[in-house]
């Protein structure tokens, strides 16, 4: 579906509430206080590493946001009502403490790139990790109504394959079942005229989820819109955009701990940010429904398709006739949804 739309509105924005706890001046402002450490040059990530089972065979995955203020509290992670009502999700049993879940991804596939000869589209695309219509990340305990945001990153007892990725996600760079603890490539965007740094964990299209190294995972695209929020995504911008991550971003080679600082991605434009604290932000959903732009012939040639850092940027090109969607349609919704954790809001 990705690459047809392509070939062939911004929601409200969120208010930016304030880092409410200390950090050194320059450093990256994390909005997911259970994160080991974060390495803005190399693009990486450490989280808490969770063991679960599938099956009778080892899972293991992270939590990144749940849908109750204790539990985000308790967790370190993002404070995401919203999630409540995604829909999309798995009922898991916990047995003495370990996680049982009922579908897990198939990471066994190679994830393929080809650059098509502008970039994009590609002249090949072939998602890794997949999984089939049962899995989704968002789960809830049997019995319980909150829901927790728990991508599975990972399958087995190891050795663990993080070069090629024969079983774990695209985006694991390195894994220890022993230390708990596993570093992800991150993604970098734009979010309320800030640079955030997120992850891609699962997409509802097999396209969207070969470029964003992630899952594809069909059933979160089956979200309400009311659970979903707008990420945008620009087609050709000069340094922003999939043509520009597709011919200047790597996306062909797989994803190390060698190579992560020059893989680029297509720096998209979120449409809000979680809020710090226990207030929590009402609306806020890591599920996000994507808007894909084109820039019009009149705009690349009067140099005008520069990169845009806000959904109000995105917007107020798409109401002077510069952006469109694809095929010079209206610009809107595409039909597919990502899980994009938002990390860390960067100077």
């Amino acid at each position: 579906m990705f690459r047809r739309i392509i070939t062939s509105a911004v929601a409200a924005m969120l208010a930016l509430a304030p880092f409410s706890f200390a950090r050194a001046q320059g450093e990256p402002t994390l909005l997911i206080k259970s994160v080991r450490s974060i390495d803005v040059a190399n693009k990486t990530v450490v989280f808490p590493l969770h063991r679960g089972t599938s099956h009778g065979r080892s899972v293991w995955y992270i939590l990144t946001d749940v849908s109750d203020a204790s539990q985000s509290q308790a967790r370190g992670i993002t404070f995401a009502p919203a999630l409540a009502g995604v829909g999309a999700t798995q009922t898991i049993a916990s047995k003495a403490g370990v996680w049982d879940f009922p579908a897990k991804p198939n990471f066994a596939n190679h994830r393929v790139f080809v650059a098509g000869p502008t970039g994009f589209p590609p002249a090949k695309a072939a998602p890794g990790a997949t999984a089939d219509a049962a899995y989704s990340p968002f789960v809830h305990l049997a019995g319980s109504a909150i829901v927790y945001n728990a991508p599975i990153i990972a399958v087995g007892d190891g050795p663990f394959d993080v070069t090629q990725h024969a079983n774990t996600s695209d985006r694991v760079l390195a894994i220890d079942p022993g230390a708990g603890t596993v570093s992800l490539l991150l993604a970098d965007g734009f979010a309320n005229g800030k640079k955030v740094l997120y992850i891609s964990t699962e997409a509802s299209d097999a396209g969207a989820a070969t470029i964003e190294r992630a899952t594809y995972a069909p059933r979160i695209g089956t979200a309400p819109a009311s659970a979903r929020l707008r990420i945008l995504v620009l087609v050709n911008g000069v340094e922003q955009g999939l043509a520009y991550a597709a011919l200047k971003g790597n996306l062909s080679q797989d994803a190390s701990s060698v190579n992560s600082a020059q893989l680029k991605t297509s720096r998209n434009v979120l449409g809000g940010l979680p809020a710090i604290g226990s207030g929590g932000n009402g609306i806020y959903d890591p599920l996000w429904d994507a808007s894909v732009g084109v820039w019009t012939p009149a705009a690349v040639a009067a140099h005008k398709n520069g990169t845009l850092m806000s959904a109000a940027a995105v917007q107020q090109n798409v109401d002077a006739k510069l952006l469109t969607g694809p095929g010079g349609k209206p610009f809107g919704p595409v039909g597919f949804a990502v899980n994009c954790p938002v990390i860390a809001i960067v100077p």
